[in-house]
């Protein structure tokens, strides 16, 4: 494999140690997720830890405010609604952190919803999970460019998250009707 590796054992350490420092700097009220191929065993990935603070509505200034005392620049939604982007500063304690994508969004934003249910889905449906390990497999090999590879595997993931998605939506409507 050249752009992804395959599933450390290491990555549910590393998002520990990464929730441990940044928890410091945020309001109580914020939950910490472990999302992306990382955090579904024995799914090959990017060596990157992805993770989503969420906060609660009306707490975005203080999250801010205090990821930037951790040490990292806001860089916006980037095109992307629901979804603030961090990233480490050179020289900050963040950057000392193992390498991440660190993302904020607010309860209840899509993004959120989207993030959780992709790691959910794969979680509970070992032959989804199998089925899309050996894409990424296949087209990690056939790639000759990094952005070749995200390229390539956008289609399977369009795919996880139309079903996954979708499999959120059934167990909210089996739960309600069990009400």
């Amino acid at each position: 494999m050249k752009y992804i590796i395959a599933y450390n054992l290491e990555w549910p350490g590393r998002f520990e140690q990464i929730i441990m420092y940044v928890k410091k700097f945020v309001p109580d009220t914020c939950a910490f997720h472990h999302v992306g191929s990382t955090s579904v065993p024995n799914m090959p990935a990017k060596d990157v830890i992805d993770l989503d603070i969420e906060y609660m509505h009306g707490c975005l200034a203080k999250v801010i405010d205090g990821l930037k005392a951790a040490g990292y620049a806001h860089e916006g939604d980037l095109g992307i609604a629901g979804r603030q982007v961090f990233t480490p500063i050179s020289n900050s304690r963040a950057a000392s952190l193992p390498v991440h994508h660190l993302y904020a969004c607010e309860s209840g934003a899509y993004e959120l919803a989207k993030h959780l249910a992709y790691r959910d889905y794969l979680m509970a449906n070992s032959d989804r999970a199998k089925w899309l390990a050996t894409q990424k497999i296949a087209v990690d090999a056939s790639a000759k460019s990094k952005e070749e590879y995200i390229d390539k595997k956008s289609g399977f993931y369009e795919i996880i998250t139309h079903e996954s998605m979708s499999w959120v939506d059934n167990c909210v409507r089996r739960t309600r009707k069990r009400c």
